[in-house]
């Protein structure tokens, strides 16, 4: 899902990298740590907190980054997560930037199908604007 958001795209991607601010404006998001960071100082493992309509989880992320954003995947499973990967790229549009974020997760949660796509697409539509507002 893609949202417009009223800044240059490396003031947002700094924004997003800050993982540490992340339980201050992400939907669901009531605690997040980085645990490790690379040789330029970004986040590659934080710790997650998630409190959605369905669930409570805590777990670990390890992220990637690229020129134009990131990527994260759960590395082992928790009491609600089976598999989690997701990605953020920014791209500039001449003072403004197009954010984009992909998101798939496996629950272990004995939902309908439709339920958990459904979680998926409200945490993707919060999470875009969410960030537009943030600028």
């Amino acid at each position: 899902m893609s949202v417009t958001v009223n800044a240059p795209a490396d003031e947002v991607l700094a924004f997003l990298r800050d993982i540490d601010n992340q339980k201050n404006w992400f939907p669901g998001n009531s605690d997040s740590e980085v645990l490790e960071r690379d040789e330029n100082g970004l986040p590659t493992k934080a710790r997650l907190v998630n409190d959605v309509k369905v669930a409570k989880d805590e777990f670990v992320l390890d992220y990637t980054h690229t020129e134009d954003g990131f990527s994260w995947h759960l590395p082992e499973p928790t009491r609600v997560q089976k598999t989690q990967e997701g990605s953020w790229t920014v791209v500039d549009q001449g003072g403004r930037s197009e954010a984009t974020m992909r998101l798939t997760v496996d629950t272990s949660l004995p939902l309908p199908g439709f339920v958990q796509r459904k979680t998926v697409k409200d945490t993707l539509k919060g999470a875009t604007s969410a960030l537009a507002k943030q600028f």
